[in-house]
């Protein structure tokens, strides 16, 4: 019987943890590729105060209640292809991520993607190490490699690119594992060609996020064709990074796309095959395609965080959120929770009472996905955190701004 005020984990290597004793996080942090609109002359303002440099920007969100940065990185390691992802999710690219953390003495949460420029649950993509002379590894195709060969490797990764993080000076408090990888991780994913599992590349390599059926995922399917791989995967690129840093805590998410049963499967399945983790992450855009099929989405979601605590003993980090101030392009996620209109009001008064609901029912914390993605690219504009006028190149912060102190 777990103490009053803990949650009891069942299963593999369990403790308990007290839900209240949790630091909540607002990982209120630069977007990648926030260069592109410092660099065409966008000037962020929240109340009197402006930014014209990632380090002026990033002191202003820790003023709006940021307690860490965040950074994504893929196995590319240079910044020499104009490519979107390549550009901006490189290695030496991230690299200036920690940087500006280390500067500001902010921890940094960065998330080792192993996709050579990028992945999430729609985009499979294996990773690539021809950048890395210095790793020891087989001369072939990575999706010829054993389980065991793709082990090796990803431990020699993790613990190189962890002492390229830490030589920046920066501080981590949680390294991320993968990227949305419900469908897989490392090139052992859906629709890939693999040595570990043949029959995968055989199908859909395409998941198309509004056709889901999220009730009825075969999750034994999953369990024995790709999640168990991805944990012991997981787990060595984990054992690499704590030979850099030996007191490293983990997490991984997953896209809100299962339901409670199935998140809890996909969880229980890395920590029965050694993946430490300290923390459990999903992705919620409350508003997306999804909510069109499924009238009470965010509802749904809210059961799989509170299965994961109680099934998993896992606190929950919101990796990934946005909530659209006003009618989307684009990515048309526009299905509008009932009681918050598509509006910079109804931006900040869902913001708000879910937040209000994490930090009871056993969420960590929160990251609002690319804030200041504007101005270069209109679509995302409204879940951003600030409002762009093209005239002046002012970016003006939203009300929901006032949701993370």
């Amino acid at each position: 019987m777990a103490p009053a005020g803990a949650i009891e984990r069942r299963g593999n290597n369990m403790e308990t943890f007290n839900k209240t004793a949790v630091p909540f996080r607002v990982a209120l942090g630069l977007g990648q590729g926030i260069d592109i609109g410092l660099s065409k002359g966008i000037i962020y303002q929240i109340g009197e105060e402006k930014a014209t440099t990632m380090k002026e920007l990033q002191k202003m969100y820790i003023g709006a209640g940021s307690t860490e940065m965040y950074v994504r990185i893929a196995t590319k390691r240079y910044n020499d292809d104009d490519t979107y992802h390549a550009r901006i999710h490189n290695l030496e690219t991230s690299l200036e991520y920690c940087r500006v953390a280390a500067a500001l003495d902010q921890p940094i949460n960065p998330e080792i993607m192993c996709a050579h420029t990028y992945m999430d649950a729609s985009i499979q993509q294996a990773p690539d190490f021809r950048d890395y002379p210095e790793i020891s590894k087989p001369d072939k195709e990575w999706s010829e490699y054993s389980l065991e060969e793709m082990c090796s490797v990803l431990e020699q990764y993790g613990e190189l690119v962890a002492r390229e993080v830490l030589a920046t000076g920066c501080r981590v408090e949680y390294w991320n594992l993968g990227n949305e990888a419900n469908y897989g991780f490392a090139g052992v994913n859906l629709g890939l060609k693999t040595a570990v599992n043949p029959k995968l590349c055989r199908l859909d390599s395409h998941i198309e996020m509004e056709r889901v059926d999220m009730e009825h995922v075969d999750v034994y399917f999953f369990k024995e064709n790709i999640w168990k791989y991805n944990g012991q995967m997981m787990a060595s690129l984990a054992k690499g990074i704590k030979k850099a840093h030996p007191g490293a805590k983990f997490g991984s998410h997953i896209a809100g796309l299962f339901d409670a049963p199935t998140s809890v499967a996909y969880f229980k399945t890395l920590l029965e095959n050694g993946v430490e983790l300290s923390q459990a992450g999903i992705s919620i855009y409350p508003t997306m395609n999804l909510a069109e099929i499924y009238h009470d989405y965010i509802g749904i979601m809210k059961k799989v965080i509170r299965a994961i605590v109680d099934e998993c003993g896992l606190p929950v980090f919101v990796a990934e959120y946005g909530y659209p101030s006003r009618i989307m392009g684009g990515f048309a996620w526009n299905q509008p929770v009932k009681g918050y209109e598509l509006t910079a009001e109804g931006q900040a008064r869902f913001t708000a009472d879910f937040i209000a609901w994490l930090k009871e029912y056993g969420g960590s914390g929160i990251r609002p996905w690319a804030p200041d993605l504007l101005g270069w690219d209109p679509g995302w504009e409204p879940m951003s955190l600030f409002s762009y006028d093209g005239q002046t190149k002012i970016a003006s912060a939203k009300p929901v701004i006032e949701c993370f102190k």
